[in-house]
Order: C-alpha cells, then sequence, then structure tokens
C-alpha cells in the first residue's frame, strides 16, 4: 500500500493526485463510485466497480443449485395462486 497526500477543501472537495488517478486506473473528471468499508474510502470507477459485481455475481450463481431457483419458482407460482 502506498501512501500519497492530498488536499480535502472546506467544502468537502478531494484532489486526487494524477499519480493516484493512474494507479487506481481512474480518469479525470469521471464517474466514479465511492464506498465505505470499515470507516475507509475505497474510490472506484464505474468500470471497477461493474467488474467486481460481476464477480460476485459470478460467485453466488456458482453457488446456487438448480434446486435453489426450482424452490424459488415454486414459492411464487404459491404465492401468485394465492392472490385474489
Amino acid at each position: 500500500m502506498s501512501a500519497i497526500q492530498a488536499h480535502m477543501s472546506p467544502t468537502g472537495r478531494l484532489t486526487v493526485p494524477k499519480s493516484a488517478r493512474a494507479k487506481a486506473g481512474l480518469a479525470r473528471g469521471g464517474p466514479v463510485v465511492i464506498e465505505i468499508v470499515d470507516g475507509d474510502l475505497r474510490v472506484r470507477s464505474i468500470a471497477q466497480a461493474m467488474a467486481r459485481a460481476r464477480t460476485l455475481a459470478a460467485e453466488i450463481a456458482a453457488e446456487a443449485s438448480v434446486g435453489d431457483v426450482n424452490a424459488f419458482l415454486a414459492e411464487r407460482r404459491r404465492e401468485a395462486a394465492s392472490e385474489p
């Protein structure tokens, strides 16, 4: 982990130095996702956040079994049948 000093303005704006943006793969002026984890700020580009979401979804899908899907669908059908 490397630390880079930055400055936060009185209005809360944070300027991320060019070297930090380059290391993090962030584009100047581009949209980012800010996440707070255990009191730490994590900043990711939208592309990085989407890649992480796809990885998590794939992990969840790999853990799920067909039985889980069939049980879910059966429950939804029971709920639909009980509606007026």
